[in-house]
């Protein structure tokens, strides 16, 4: 291999001096081709003097281009044509002739290897510009490693100049760390004439570059290697933006594990799918197992396999977004909970793809679940503890109606005793009887259905109703501490979704509150009011207001806080409960109060939403 070292950048000076390089060997070449057309006019010598001629063309092939050295040829073989004739006539018979001839031929011939010499070499420094125009650098060093090429790339990449860089050891200079050792690598060099790797190199300024490089080694006449050509190529900022790819994916699949969230994809139409690491082990596929679709459906908890499919049936009508929690059922009886955000991409080419999040939400459901299980337990125990403070109200609303029966039955009797028994009179005790059973029946049902420990169920209810049967538990209450109720309706349909229990839970706890409220200040004039009517924004809003002391800013701010209670012989868990069971039925619970001037709590939920047929 020949060593081809990069042609030097020319400058304003060194352009100068070129052009005047070039003149000179002009003005040489016309003195040379002039001198020998004079010695060959005037010679007598028999000798073919024009064969110097082939001087003045090797001259002429470094100072002119294709056309200028043809020219060059033609001009010297007239000159030798001209000096034939002056000299010699058109006597084709003397020797002088084949001399002329031994000129021509040596002349043309040496004007074509010269023009094809030229054109390889045209060629070949057109190759070399070219290269040394790039970014490599290139390098070329002899088998003690002492740097005799230096090219600009490589003093852009390197920083030390061309002049600095010659003659040094280029291990010294560069300081190369490679992934192998440098003997493994010169001896890969050395047996198969190549060699390529990444190289970590060092910069005059210090810095660090990792560059690959490509090694060519070069042989002499006898087949001994005399020398390295070696490529460098900087690939720092491909090399680090690889490395930050690596951390960003490592990060992503760590924040995954963490958040058990992974990655899916879905291309549409072809049902392709893609899954990140993370999403594969919450479904607890191999990790050779291609993910289809038939693999999520079979891997669905059967009671769910519609909301999937649905899932599914939107995305091929390429919805934008598609939203799904659902369950899958796991090879051992294991249930998980699954939260699915898909969003539809499209690439410009008409090509669709959905790219989703799925996350596993089974703690945060179980935890959601354990609360609730513990708030219901919690709003029971409330309940409870409500009815043992109206245990003497309760008590009197049983025992009215059974003393009514007791009368009725004596009366009843008494009629029936008489010599004519009047049986008008017996029916009408009679009637009177079951109807005060009737009435001490439905006290008993309000009082089981406020202790009976079961399950929130949600059904459509008329809240008129919902008041009315827990104005009718604390009624006594009222009578008794001399409380006026003041109840109005301003909406006479008044329909929600939720549990008839608890939402008498809340209004009699809110009814008990203000009633406490003005026996403990005392108050005089006791008035509590109740109104239901419609908000602002359509829901049903409840008013409940009472003529206390109100309540200071201090304790507004904590009124709904677990255990909170200004009360001595409280739990603080009345109001906490009360906004737990509203916020579970899609509403709000607030209060206001001017103090001194009494509080107003109010609730809002929302109105059921009846099916247009």
């Amino acid at each position: 291999m020949k060593i081809i070292t990069e042609p030097k950048v020319i400058t304003e000076t060194s352009s100068r001096t070129l052009l005047s390089s070039l003149q000179l060997q002009r003005l040489g070449a016309i003195a040379l081709s002039s001198t020998i057309f004079v010695v060959d006019l005037a010679s007598s010598i028999r000798v073919a003097i024009a064969v110097l001629y082939v001087a003045v063309i090797l001259i002429s092939v470094n100072i002119f281009p294709k056309k200028g050295v043809i020219l060059v040829s033609l001009f010297c073989i007239g000159l030798t044509l001209i000096a034939f004739v002056s000299q010699h006539g058109l006597d084709f018979y003397d020797d002088s002739f084949a001399r002329l001839l031994v000129s021509l031929s040596a002349i043309g011939i040496t004007t074509l290897l010269a023009l094809k010499n030229k054109a390889f070499s045209d060629e070949l420094q057109e190759q070399v510009r070219l290269l040394a125009q790039t970014h490599d650098a290139i390098i070329v060093r002899d088998m003690n490693h002492i740097i005799s090429t230096w090219s600009a790339g490589a003093e852009a990449l390197y920083g030390w100049s061309r002049e600095q860089a010659i003659g040094q050891d280029f291990r010294a200079l560069l300081a190369p760390q490679i992934t192998t050792s440098w003997d493994e690598m010169m001896t890969s060099l050395l047996e198969t004439g190549h060699w390529e790797g990444e190289v970590i190199e060092h910069c005059r300024d210090g810095a660090c570059v990792t560059v690959v490089s490509r090694c060519s080694l070069s042989r002499g006449e006898n087949n001994e290697p005399i020398a390295i050509l070696a490529t460098h190529n900087d690939i720092s900022a491909r090399k680090q933006a690889i490395d930050a790819l690596k951390r960003s994916e490592a990060f992503l699949a760590g924040a995954q594990w963490l958040s058990r969230t992974g990655s899916i994809g879905l291309k549409i139409p072809s049902g392709e799918m893609y899954w990140s690491d993370e999403a594969r082990r919450i479904f607890e596929f191999d990790i050779d197992e291609q993910p289809m679709l038939t693999s999520v459906l079979n891997r669905t908890h059967p009671d769910d396999l519609h909301l999937v499919k649905d899932a599914i049936k939107h995305a091929y009508q390429k919805e934008s977004r598609i939203n799904a929690e659902y369950r899958l059922l796991m090879a051992d009886g294991r249930v998980k909970h699954l939260q699915m955000l898909a969003q539809l991409m499209e690439d410009g080419r008409d090509n669709f793809e959905y790219i989703g999040a799925l996350m596993d939400v089974t703690d945060a459901k179980t935890s959601e679940e354990a609360l609730h299980r513990s708030q219901a337990e919690l709003a029971h125990v409330t309940r409870v503890a409500t009815l043992g403070e109206l245990a003497a109200s309760i008590a009197h609303e049983v025992n009215q109606p059974l003393a009514a029966v007791t009368t009725n039955g004596t009366a009843g009797l008494r009629w029936l005793n008489r010599d004519v028994p009047d049986i008008g009179e017996v029916r009408g005790a009679i009637e009177r009887m079951v109807s005060e059973t009737n009435r001490a029946s439905e006290v008993i049902r309000r009082i089981r259905a406020m202790s009976r420990k079961a399950q929130p169920q949600n059904v459509t209810l008329n809240f008129i109703e919902i008041i009315d049967e827990s104005v009718a538990l604390v009624e006594r209450e009222l009578k008794r501490n001399k409380i006026v109720l003041d109840l109005s309706y301003l909406n006479e349909a008044a329909e929600v979704d939720g549990d008839r229990v608890q939402l008498q839970q809340v209004i009699i706890n809110l009814l008990m509150n203000g009633m406490q409220a003005m026996i403990n200040a005392k108050t005089k004039n006791r008035t509590l009011r109740l109104s239901l009517k419609n908000s602002a924004m359509g829901e049903v809003l409840v008013e409940i207001k009472d003529n206390g002391p109100g309540i200071t800013s201090d304790q507004m701010s904590k009124l709904f806080e677990a255990f909170y209670t200004t009360k001595a012989e409280g739990m603080g868990m009345g109001l906490s409960i009360c906004k737990s069971i509203i916020e579970a039925h899609g509403g709000r619970i607030w209060a206001t109060s001017d103090h001194g001037e009494g509080a107003t709590f109010y609730l809002s939920l929302p109105v059921t939403q009846k099916e247009h047929v």
